[in-house]
């Protein structure tokens, strides 16, 4: 039997009492996947996430967060390194070819890209104490994983948004997709580029499989609107908030949120509805990239956002969906939240095939809008 020094029984102590030290803040237990994490990531000092999804202020808290939890340190940091969907998938293929590396975690929505990266080994293999709590409601949801690999933290959905101050407005509610393809609303409507976006894609696939919408009526109908063409959630909700064009058939409730935050005279002001047709739920997979300059970091990022602080971080700024069981958000996002037990969603069985319709599907959605 091999015997402990008293080297070995001192740092086994120090790291039973960081464990106390930062659990006495936490929310959720630490687990011990998590403790063996910690002062790798101290060490790394830093850790950069590629996504498409989180602003500012929301990456200021989560760093905010993250650093509490586990006791990293004021020197610690988090990299938000933000762009669109199509850009972050870019590079971090990219990334993957050259062998050379940035970023340490990339979280999209795009099971197509993780799934084939995984079989390419590109994903580091985590050893999660937190996914147990998520799988339930992921595979409830119609949601991809790839777990140990791949996991899926969190989820947006499109909704229909519109300002009802603007001139004829007053009157409009918008909770189905007949509703916001209305004659009435013509001129005053905005499509949304699918060639330039994997969840917009995602969701006219996902939408058609379920058989809610058929796509040449949803194009139809909505060119014959005369929509302008936008891709950016901010960039749509800014025409809307200047009646420039008044209705989104599919924005995110956190850009209405944020609007408010900015400008409270707009509260009243900017509606929005939930399609009882069904609210497409858009997982995001996270995972870590095997060439990661700080992994532990990036593990131990992976599961922070599984946490209930994790959640709360990002849910607070952004009205993201977690698929943690029995969580509640926080009481400033739960009125631009819908009940994911009482509202018909829309998953897919299998999103990575959804991938290979990505081409002929824009091609198609051009013969329409461009």
């Amino acid at each position: 039997m091999k015997l402990f020094t008293s080297a070995v029984l001192g740092a086994v102590s120090a790291v039973a009492l960081l464990a106390a030290s930062t659990s006495a803040f936490a929310k959720d237990e630490i687990t011990p996947q998590e403790k063996k994490l910690i002062e790798a990531a101290k060490k790394e000092g830093q850790v950069t996430l590629i996504n498409p999804i989180f602003q500012e202020k929301t990456a200021e808290n989560f760093q905010a967060a993250f650093r509490k939890r586990y006791g990293l340190g004021e020197e610690f940091k988090f990299n938000n390194l933000r762009k669109g969907t199509g850009a972050t998938i870019a590079q971090v293929q990219q990334e993957i070819k050259a062998g050379k590396f940035t970023v340490d975690a990339h979280i999209v929505n795009a099971p197509g890209f993780f799934d084939e990266a995984a079989k390419r080994g590109a994903w580091l293999e985590l050893d999660s104490g937190q996914w147990k709590h998520h799988e339930k409601l992921v595979k409830k949801a119609g949601q991809y994983s790839n777990y140990p690999y791949v996991v899926t933290p969190l989820a947006y959905t499109f909704q229909p948004i519109w300002n009802a101050s603007c001139p004829g407005m007053e009157n409009v509610s918008i909770n189905s997709y007949e509703d916001a393809l209305s004659p009435s609303l013509k001129g005053k409507t905005i499509m949304s580029d699918l060639t330039k976006s994997a969840t917009y894609t995602n969701t006219s696939i996902a939408l058609s499989r379920a058989g809610v919408l058929k796509l040449d009526d949803l194009w139809a109908k909505s060119k014959a609107q005369e929509p302008a063409i936008e891709f950016r959630t901010e960039a749509k909700r800014q025409m809307v908030i200047a009646c420039e064009r008044p209705v989104d058939m599919w924005n995110i409730t956190g850009r209405v949120l944020q609007a408010e935050q900015a400008d409270p005279t707009l509260k009243g002001k900017l509606k929005f509805g939930v399609y009882k047709d069904g609210q497409v739920m858009l997982g995001n997979q996270l995972a870590v990239l095997n060439g990661a300059p700080n992994p532990n970091a990036g593990k131990l990022l992976v599961e922070f956002m599984l946490t209930t602080e994790g959640a709360d971080a990002y849910v607070a700024d952004e009205v993201l969906y977690t698929f943690r069981e029995g969580y509640t958000p926080p009481e400033v996002a739960r009125p631009y939240m819908f009940d994911l037990e009482k509202t018909k969603l829309v998953g897919m069985e299998d999103w990575v095939s959804a991938q290979q319709e990505f081409k002929a599907v824009r091609e198609k959605w051009q013969t329409y809008f461009q």
